[in-house]
């Protein structure tokens, strides 16, 4: 049986797994400053704010809870323009919107 490892490049793979783990560093450097943002931002949230978000989540996972099963897929349209509409207001408080209280 040949044995296929002996022609593996050692010093490329090595050099392959560090440039991942590079990006894979980024990435983790993007995501945490991403959430330090939004956390800062959920700081100034009103308990209006919290209730649509909650909302938000809640629909969300009605509408993916509609898409299994059969008793609410005529109200799919619904749940889904409800995540929508609390999720788009929840993007605009948190990125677009510079009135900090």
């Amino acid at each position: 049986m040949k044995n296929y490892l002996e022609n593996i490049d050692r010093d490329a793979l090595r050099a392959r797994a560090e440039q991942m783990l590079g990006y894979a560093n980024d990435a983790r450097t993007q995501a945490s400053r991403w959430t330090d943002y939004a956390v800062s931002k959920a700081r100034g949230f009103s308990l209006f704010d919290f209730a649509i978000f909650e909302a938000c989540l809640l629909s969300l996972g009605l509408w993916l809870g509609t898409c299994f099963s059969k008793l609410f897929k005529k109200f799919r349209g619904v749940l889904f323009m409800l995540f929508a509409a609390s999720w788009l207001y929840l993007l605009w408080r948190i990125v677009f919107d510079e009135d900090e209280d």
